[in-house]
């Protein structure tokens, strides 16, 4: 596939290479994949999965992307479309392991060890958050699910989900120095 000398970005080259992976281009497809299989990645580990899970979790996502492009309406990212994909399935994983049967009555979280100098990043505060709040956090600011539709998926009252979305929330605020 030849890219144009000025080629569109963001949102607009996403709609151009899906429009031609739904008639047929595979390689259209591919540059998606190479432009969000490493986001996805990493959004799956802030979610909890261990990395080799979410290696093949991103890779099923992509797959599932495929079979479906032709329902990418453009409306976001295609990032976007295919975290809240991928999100889905770790959902489905956490569900059928039962890991997520008593999130509402998970246990806080130690304290962080002060810093001792070094930076703290995203990922590593992610993951001292109890894993309600986690998968909570995530899923809103990662995948732009609601709070409705985190407590439907997570089988939690609406206000418990805002609720280990503002204490999460709270907490990587002062993990990460910001006010």
């Amino acid at each position: 596939m030849t890219v144009p000398s000025n080629p569109p970005s963001g949102e607009t080259l996403d709609r151009l290479l899906a429009s031609r992976a739904a008639a047929g281009d595979l390689e259209a497809f591919t540059v998606l994949v190479r432009r969000n299989l490493g986001s996805l990645r990493s959004f799956l580990r802030r979610l909890g999965a261990p990395p080799d899970q979410a290696d093949d979790l991103a890779q099923d996502a992509m797959v599932a992307a495929f079979e479906r492009i032709a329902d990418y309406r453009g409306d976001g990212a295609f990032g976007g479309w295919v975290r809240r994909i991928a999100a889905r399935r770790y959902l489905r994983t956490l569900r059928a392991s039962r890991r997520f049967a008593s999130l509402d009555a998970a246990p806080e979280a130690s304290s962080p060890a002060p810093d001792t100098g070094r930076r703290l990043d995203l990922d590593a505060a992610l993951a001292r958050l109890p894993e309600a709040q986690r998968l909570c956090v995530s899923l809103q600011h990662g995948a732009g699910y609601t709070s409705a539709e985190i407590a439907r998926a997570l089988s939690l009252p609406e206000g418990t989900v805002k609720s280990h979305i503002a204490r999460g929330l709270e907490r990587l605020r002062q993990d990460l120095g910001t006010p």
